[in-house]
């Protein structure tokens, strides 16, 4: 007798699990919720200041010059430069009355340039990077903790304190929070330095990838470059980690040929940009004036107050030897931001603070994986005690950041954020005139000639309306008031050979009786007045 015996099909689940296991990739853009409300809350963060001024154009009627920032002379630094790229391509320094070479290039000036040469107003062009910036550095941040950790959770972490972390700290005698230290704050206004802090995670990301790969990659190079063009003391960090990070991992493992190839293109492209502001600094005099005029001082102690709760955290990763490079560079970066610190602080460069711009990013996923390393995972509760320490030192900066930047930007006298309708109708005169030649204006109102206008202006910028800018503005204030004598007011006009003497609202001085028959011409817009010079 034959028995047929019918096949069974085995039921689904078993069928999935003789299956070869897959790994699920993290999808490189896709967010899930807690990384969407993570960018959500930095990009809401960055619109801060602009909705402070939005309001007193609301609410009242207030002229607003378009500005975003709470330290306005760096804005309107920035437009001038990008009315000049607008019509040369390269900018020139405007905030003198002396003809000054346009020979700086940097990218992101040249396209809002571009778009200003189109009809654009500069101030639109230059706000238009705050989404690009805020996406830049939100995306590079997380791409960076996602790669130096696998726990989700422990990414999260890492991604919020790199954003919004600060502590409180003593800053020359007040209570207050460091804003370079602060992601948000350099979004206010800030936007070249947000990218510059982007391009340096992505280039240090991008050289892992070429090590991992095994092939030379140009892509590090070019992405240090650009941190280098935006904001040069990133890539002057970048070069000092790469050659640290390499130097750790490999000079005691490979033959030097082996691994110099990467690296030594990584540095020397992200050096090329710095070398040529090097040249800007010896050959254009303005430049040269300038890289002295930002020789200063900024107490370390102050700084290191602010990052002592990450730097404490941050202590037991140190521990052991890096498993790769990222690894390597997380813990080369704060001691390579120190060094360079320590650099600017000289006579030899400028502008200390900017060297710990970004350095959340690294003391946040060192923090994580510190007190990981001491047992925190064995805590009960830990994600609640995680929770109210990530608050703690998160949400008291973003309040007194956020209140410090409604103190600054409030219309007040001489803060060119608000002006006058009176003055700007004479800009817009003074914008639309076809005759050349530069002009002359109480400080306040100066800084905004060169963006609104394309015109040279007498000062206006301590950085750049040198030598001798305080001298310029107390002489400019004088004038306006009315505190110099008729034969001193002429030839103060007559030797800086200004066409245009600006008149602001608070111009106490009758000019016309003042310089009498230096003055051609007088164009009057309420209270304020342009004067055309003979």
């Amino acid at each position: 007798m034959a028995v047929e015996v019918e096949p069974i099909e085995p039921p689904l689940h078993a069928v999935r699990a003789v299956r070869a296991p897959t790994a699920r990739r993290h999808p490189r853009w896709r967010l899930d919720r807690f990384e969407l409300a993570v960018l959500v809350a930095f990009a809401a963060l960055s619109m801060w200041v602009v909705a402070l001024d939005l309001f007193q154009v609301v609410e009242h009627g207030r002229h607003w010059t378009g500005t975003d920032g709470v330290f306005i002379d760096d804005q309107l630094q920035y437009l001038a430069w990008i009315r000049s790229a607008s019509q040369h391509l390269l900018v020139s320094n405007l905030f003198v009355l002396r003809h000054t070479p346009a020979d700086y290039f940097q990218p992101a000036i040249v396209i809002s340039g571009a778009l200003t040469a189109l009809g654009v107003a500069p101030w639109l062009s230059l706000l238009l990077w705050k989404p690009v910036a805020v996406g830049a550095c939100f995306f590079a941040v997380r791409a960076y903790a996602a790669r130096s950790m696998s726990d989700r959770w422990a990414r999260r972490a890492a991604l919020v304190l790199a954003l919004f972390f600060g502590s409180f700290t003593v800053i020359y005698g007040t209570v207050g929070t460091i804003g370079d230290i602060f992601p948000g704050f350099l979004s206010w206004g800030y936007m070249f330095g947000l990218v510059g802090i982007a391009a340096m995670a992505a280039a240090l990301l991008a050289h892992q990838r070429a090590l991992v790969r095994g092939r030379i990659a140009w892509g590090p190079g070019l992405l240090g470059a650009l941190a280098s063009s935006m904001h040069p003391w990133n890539g002057e960090l970048v070069i000092l980690i790469v050659l640290g990070a390499e130097l750790i991992m490999n000079a005691r493992r490979r033959p030097l040929r082996a691994w110099v190839a990467q690296p030594a293109l990584t540095v020397a492209l992200t050096a090329a940009p710095l070398a040529y502001y090097w040249l800007l600094a010896r050959f254009d005099e303005s430049w040269r004036l300038a890289s002295h005029a930002t020789k200063h001082s900024f107490p370390l102690w102050s700084i290191g107050l602010e990052l002592l709760p990450l730097v404490l955290c941050a202590l037991p990763a140190y521990r052991g030897r890096p498993r790769d490079f990222l690894s390597a560079a997380t813990r080369v970066w704060p001691p390579a931001a120190l060094a360079l610190f320590m650099l600017s602080s000289t006579q030899l460069s400028g502008s200390p603070l900017h060297a710990f711009q970004g350095i959340t990013v690294p003391l946040a996923v060192l923090a994580v994986e510190g007190v990981r390393r001491i047992g925190f995972d064995r805590l009960r509760h830990r994600f609640v005690w995680a929770t109210l320490a990530i608050a703690l030192f998160t949400i008291p900066a973003v309040i007194d950041q956020a209140n410090g930047a409604r103190k600054l930007v409030a219309p007040q006298p001489g803060n060119p954020t608000f002006i006058a309708p009176g003055e700007s109708r004479a800009l817009a005169y003074l914008a639309a005139d076809p005759q050349p030649g530069g002009v002359i204006s109480r400080s306040y109102l100066s800084a905004l000639v060169p963006g609104e206008t394309g015109r040279h202006t007498f000062n206006g910028d301590c950085i750049w309306s040198e030598p001798n800018c305080v001298g310029r503005e107390t002489v400019g204030h004088r004038l306006f008031d009315g505190a110099l004598t008729p034969t001193a007011a002429r030839t103060f006009v007559l030797t800086n050979r200004a066409r245009f003497l600006l008149a602001d609202c608070r111009t106490t001085a009758n000019l016309e009786q003042l310089l009498g028959p230096v003055i051609e011409s007088v164009h009057r817009f309420g209270c304020a007045a342009v004067y055309e010079v003979r």
